[in-house]
């Protein structure tokens, strides 16, 4: 690698150009590549044996998924209206199950999340790729059965396909030697017993993936209303400290319950105005589902250490500036 004093902006440039081009002639990034190719293909294969139907991604839209945490706004206006790039498809997954002859769909989706600068750790991008999938009619336990089925397919043949692949990498498969069920753990299970950092560490100590359940954050995530304060929603736990790799939940659907989850949130309705119309007409189904990123799954097959290595170009926030 150069050597620099850097003397002025310009150079300043250099450099990062430079350390761009080292990224992307990495010798171990086209093993890293196609094994995250094995892994959308086995995904594309499962969604369509299982009858799951693929939409296109929608990447700007009028509303977009509040987030329960802070990112930067990413809005724009065209044609004299206010939109957003899409940070999650959760809406559009809702309302395009209100077709009575679909079931179940799933979108390989870009999404963007321009994350704070503190949240340049080993696993979050403020641009990533997510399969994001709904069922109408489907609870927790579905999701559950399904994902596990996924996971245990994909890793199945990622270990056949790309023998050669793990070998240049010098990583070994048996953290792929999974199959469900999975063990589930309350939010309130594990933050008595690891305390603030539970998920960290709970993962780290992991040797197979678990659900962890119960979290109060999104309004559309389905309160339990026979056991109020307890939410059915869900994430997938990579194990030896890789971490989160998946969130959903069951929805909420009914006028009366997403008001009131709004209201509880502090969200501005005025915003909402046309999902909350078609929830007041009854045109939002009952949904669970899911979406999982497909950089922290690479990550975790290929047994990276941070997430900038699984990508061709930087997308880790709070880097600095960006040359690509």
């Amino acid at each position: 690698m150069k050597t620099y004093v850097l003397k002025d902006e310009n150079e300043r440039e250099l450099k990062l150009l430079d350390e761009t081009i080292e990224k992307i002639k990495r010798e171990k990034l086209p093993s890293i590549l196609k094994i995250q190719q094995a892994i959308l293909r086995s995904v594309d294969d499962y969604m369509y044996k299982n009858g799951v139907v693929r939409l296109l991604p929608n990447m700007i839209s009028p509303i977009t998924d509040p987030l329960c945490h802070s990112v930067e706004d990413c809005d724009f206006t065209y044609g004299g209206q206010k939109f957003n790039v899409t940070k999650s498809m959760i809406f559009h997954k809702q309302l395009a199950l209100s077709n009575p002859y679909l079931q179940k769909i799933y979108i390989v989706s870009p999404n963007v999340r321009l994350e704070l600068p503190e949240r340049g750790d080993v696993r979050h991008l403020f641009e990533f790729t997510q399969v994001d999938f709904e069922f109408k009619d489907a609870t927790m336990d579905t999701v559950f059965g399904f994902m596990e089925g996924l996971i245990e397919q994909a890793f199945c043949y990622i270990k056949e396909e790309c023998k050669e692949e793990f070998k240049k990498l010098g990583v070994g498969t048996s953290h792929l030697d999974v199959s469900g069920p999975f063990e589930r753990h309350t939010t309130q299970e594990l933050k008595a017993k690891y305390g603030e950092d539970f998920e960290a560490l709970a993962s780290k100590e992991a040797t197979r993936p678990f659900w962890l359940i119960n979290h109060k954050r999104e309004f559309y995530d389905a309160e339990d209303l026979e056991n109020k304060g307890t939410y059915k929603n869900y994430d997938l736990i990579w194990p030896m400290g890789y971490v989160e790799g998946l969130s959903g939940g069951e929805r909420e659907y009914n006028y009366d319950r997403i008001i009131t989850r709004m209201r509880e949130a502090g969200m501005d309705e005025q915003s909402m105005k046309d999902y909350i119309e078609l929830a007041k007409r009854g045109e939002i189904p009952k949904t669970a589902g899911a979406g999982f990123g497909v950089e922290r799954m690479t990550r975790f097959v290929c047994q990276q250490d941070d997430i900038d290595e699984v990508t061709v170009f930087s997308r880790k926030p709070g880097k600095g500036k960006y040359i690509f």
